[in-house]
């Protein structure tokens, strides 16, 4: 574990704030598990470039979404619009605003399935839940998410899901923080910690939030200068440290 600046391990933290997809969930295999089905089901030939082609078009419109330009409802769409635009022969005879749609549902029918965890994910959770509250906090699309949450055994270990769609805001709207800590009884600002994979959100928005933040970074990806956050680990078992 790494830690920043001011930072020590002699706070107590009340509630953690926990990111969903790639922090506790292994967002990757769903996806590609997902979208493979998704073309296998509308005989659209799929391959690892098309799984490249859609992530840096989902991650674009997700970056939207962080920043306010976009809506959830209408990226669950145009993600597929924008990859079958890019996609050679995919745009078939007699295709329509219909069939993306058709195929956006038909993806996150698939998705919602996708629980697979990150290793260690039960066991730590397991572990902080005797010590404090925990909470998810997601960006991600309602339907899928709690869908996701419930098919997994963290559905009996974490009492709380705040997701970005349901409540209007999106991480990193420090607003949306407000809010979480609002339903979860007001706690101290230096007693909560926000835990994820992503400097853009998870931990710009516990900065603009002014809690602490712990930053998973698995495959040790390089830090702006202009955001610190107060830890960073690399592995899920390291937050045992902290507690």
């Amino acid at each position: 574990m790494r830690l920043f600046g001011h930072a020590h391990q002699d706070w107590t933290y009340e509630l953690i704030l926990l990111d969903a997809d790639g922090t506790l969930f292994d967002y990757d295999r769903a996806e590609k598990c997902a979208i493979e089905t998704t073309f296998h089901d509308f005989g659209l030939d799929f391959s690892d470039q098309t799984l490249a082609r859609y992530r840096s078009v989902n991650d674009a419109l997700w970056k939207e979404l962080e920043r306010g330009n976009i809506t959830s409802a209408d990226l669950r769409v145009e993600r597929f619009r924008r990859l079958l635009a890019e996609i050679p022969g995919a745009e078939r005879e007699g295709s329509s605003s219909f069939d993306v749609e058709a195929l956006s549902r038909c993806y996150l029918r698939h998705l919602a399935g996708g629980s697979y965890l990150i290793e260690g994910a039960e066991d730590i959770c397991r572990y902080m839940a005797e010590r404090c509250d925990l909470a998810i906090l997601t960006n991600g699309i309602a339907e899928v998410q709690r869908s996701r949450l419930s098919k997994s055994v963290l559905r009996d270990i974490i009492p709380h899901i705040i997701i970005s769609e349901e409540v209007g805001l999106s991480k990193p709207d420090p607003r949306i923080f407000e809010y979480a800590m609002d339903v979860l009884g007001r706690p101290r600002r230096d007693a909560v910690l926000m835990v994820g994979d992503s400097l853009s959100s998870d931990i710009r928005g516990g900065v603009n939030a002014g809690i602490h933040t712990c930053w998973y970074n698995p495959h040790g990806a390089t830090c702006g200068q202009d955001l610190v956050p107060t830890y960073e680990i690399r592995a899920l078992e390291e937050l045992r440290l902290l507690l």
